[in-house]
């Protein structure tokens, strides 16, 4: 009877009246169109909560040196984008969305410039893996987050930008995983804060043949360093989602999850820049 019975107690939560906030997902990169995704919070409390677009929010970006205002138009599932002004490197730009039922949300960030990235050398280390050394030089606080990536006529290289956070961050997943080109990578040595810094890994790159059946046939496989200078911003968002992502158990009360950073004033996500480039490997 011992083995076969059990204790409940039941808990009551108490908390003040839930207050639904503004969510921002924005990501943007110089030469890109802005695009800012809105959406309301939910309440994971209650079931009948759901996450909903806004669709009538008056969303301006402003350029603080130069003070241009950009007003950006509703498309469509709560998308506001505008086709000209699009932001510059090094420029910090202000967000300002108003909807009516919320306080106003304000958050602040810029696209840095690239990373002064030099003396790419590749050593073949056997057939399959390549040894890959870099160096970053220059005074500037650097934020870097990079990949290794590979491209070719059967999986392209997918430069799409559409300002969407969490598809930031699953797009470096996304090239992490294909064919395990990744060898003895965690997650967090494909990040750094660096000034000046010296970076080598093995990477596992597949062959000229590595998705033809037939050997006889060459299909040309481009490999490349993918580097992404980003603000603070958006390097404290991919690290704390990484974190996040790693954790298990998120809805057991004997784990943590840990918090994912947000820039926004007076709502949730993340408004923030970052730049990019590819480095072909030879």
């Amino acid at each position: 009877m011992m083995l076969l019975t059990s204790c409940e107690e039941d808990f009551i939560i108490q908390r003040g009246d839930y207050k639904q906030k503004i969510v921002v997902n924005c990501v943007f990169k110089p030469g890109e169109k802005w695009i800012v995704n809105l959406s309301t919070s939910r309440d994971f409390l209650s079931k009948d909560s759901e996450i909903k677009p806004i669709e009538n929010a008056r969303v301006s970006v402003i350029e603080k040196f130069s003070g241009i205002e950009t007003r950006l138009d509703h498309t469509t599932n709560g998308n506001y984008t505008y086709p000209y002004n699009p932001p510059s490197p090094d420029r910090i730009y202000e967000l300002i969305v108003e909807a009516e039922g919320f306080e106003t949300v304000r958050a602040t960030s810029k696209a840095p410039l690239k990373a002064n990235v030099v003396n790419i050398i590749s050593d073949v280390v056997d057939k399959e893996v390549t040894q890959v050394n870099f160096q970053v030089t220059g005074s500037a606080n650097n934020y870097l987050i990079w990949n290794f990536i590979s491209a070719g006529p059967k999986n392209p290289l997918d430069t799409t930008f559409n300002g969407n956070a969490n598809n930031f961050v699953t797009g470096i997943v996304k090239y992490n995983n294909i064919s395990n080109y990744l060898s003895n990578l965690s997650q967090s040595e494909n990040n750094a804060i660096t000034q000046e810094g010296s970076f080598t890994r093995n990477v596992r790159l597949p062959d000229e043949n590595t998705n033809n059946q037939d050997t006889t046939v060459t299909t040309e496989i481009r490999k490349y360093l993918r580097i992404m200078t980003a603000s603070q911003d958006l390097y404290n968002y991919f690290v704390t989602i990484e974190k996040f992502v790693a954790a298990d158990n998120h809805n057991s009360s004997f784990s943590y999850s840990p918090a994912i950073y947000s820039n926004i004033q007076n709502g949730l996500g993340i408004f923030a820049g970052y730049t990019e480039e590819y480095k072909e490997i030879k």
